[in-house]
Formats: structure tokens, sequence, C-alpha cells
């Protein structure tokens, strides 16, 4: 097989098992809902005949883009229309580190290969992370995943999250830890959360929720 072959091949198997609503753009698969969005894509080395692939699945806000458009528009506003930054990222090789995906990467030379990722990644989409978004999917619960468990790597939707929903006691633990752990963050991540503190430090839940839904 080439790799466009192996490309074409699980986009369709994918796209026949659960990606039958979602719309294709340039590295994705999305859908979007009133509040939240779901993607989904996989990516593909070539090694000669030998085509290692991985996939990947998240979950964001289309407010969260909006406020972040206007917040860090050099960086946010040069996102495709429909791709928007995660705020849940299910990457293959991070499940597999965690211990909650069996399978490091797939390993392909043939179409029963690409049908085995497929079936398996189809079968942990469908049963393992959908059925959670389905019955959940509000800005509330995305926000109480996302700051479950706090990382120290420059994502801002929490934090972004937080004031949208009106968590304030939250959103302040939340600056908090970010301050404390920007230190050890290269200078333009700095910059840039000071940028996000200042902007949601100066606007109001209401005013917010304006901004996210009338973006300029």
């Amino acid at each position: 097989m080439k790799k466009s072959e192996v490309e074409k091949y699980l986009a369709k198997g994918f796209k026949a098992s659960f990606l039958k609503d979602y719309k294709k753009t340039k590295y994705s698969f999305v859908k979007l809902l009133d509040e939240l969005y779901y993607s989904f894509g996989f990516v593909t080395l070539n090694l000669d005949s030998y085509f290692p692939a991985t996939f990947r699945f998240s979950v964001g806000s289309k407010k969260v883009k909006a406020l972040l458009e206007n917040i860090l528009p050099k960086k946010f506003k040069n996102i495709s229309e429909n791709e928007y930054p995660p705020a849940i990222f299910l990457g293959q090789i991070k499940l597999f580190d965690e211990g909650k995906y069996p399978t490091l990467e797939y390993g392909i030379y043939t179409e029963t290969d690409a049908q085995k990722m497929v079936d398996e990644v189809s079968a942990y989409i469908l049963n393992e992370v959908l059925p959670e978004w389905e019955a959940n999917p509000t800005l509330e619960y995305l926000e109480k995943k996302v700051n479950e468990n706090l990382t120290d790597v420059p994502n801002f939707s929490g934090l972004i999250l937080a004031k949208l929903i009106g968590r304030n006691p939250k959103y302040e633990s939340i600056k908090q830890h970010f301050t404390n752990t920007s230190k050890d963050w290269n200078d333009w991540d700095k910059k840039d959360l000071e940028k996000v503190i200042e902007f949601l430090d100066n606007h109001s839940q209401e005013e917010l929720l304006k901004i996210a839904e009338n973006p300029a």
C-alpha cells in the first residue's frame, strides 16, 4: 500500500463507523454542537512499505476559541474556521503511556492491518469516549474535566472556562496555579498568560459571554 491509500482506507473506515455526521477539515473530522465540538484525526508516517499510525480525539469549546481570538489574535486568528484549540486531548501515545489504551501505535502493511486499526479505535471511541460526552455536552462539564487535574503546560482553556461559567473561587485558584508554574515557561508563554489573565480580570462573566457569542 501507499501512504495515500492507507489514509484513504482509514478515513473511509472511520467515516462509516462513527464519523457519519462529522465534517472533514484539513487536519481532522469535526462535529460542532451548541456549546462544544468534537474532533477526531489520525496521523500516518511513511517508512517505505510500513506505515505507523496513531489516532487522536479532542473536545473543546467554540466560545473559548472566540475569546482566544480576541486575547491572542496573532496566534488564534490563523486557525482555520473549522479547527479549534482542544481543551481535552486524547492522543493514542499519551493514552498508552497512562495505561488507558492497549496499543502504542498501529503498524500498517496491508488493508487487513488498516482494518484492525479502524475496528479497535472505533470500538474505543464509541464505547469509552463518546458516551461520556454525549451525556454531558456542556461548558460546565468540560470545565470540570479540564480542571480536575491541573497541569503545568500553557493551555488556557481551563482558566477561561472557569471564568466563563462563573466559578470565581476556582478561577482564582487556577490563576494562582499558572502564575506559579509559569516561572518555568518560555517568555512567549509567560506573556500569553499575562494577556489572558489581564483580559479575564477586566471582563465580567456576562461580558465574556457576549464577546464569545459575537466574536469580532
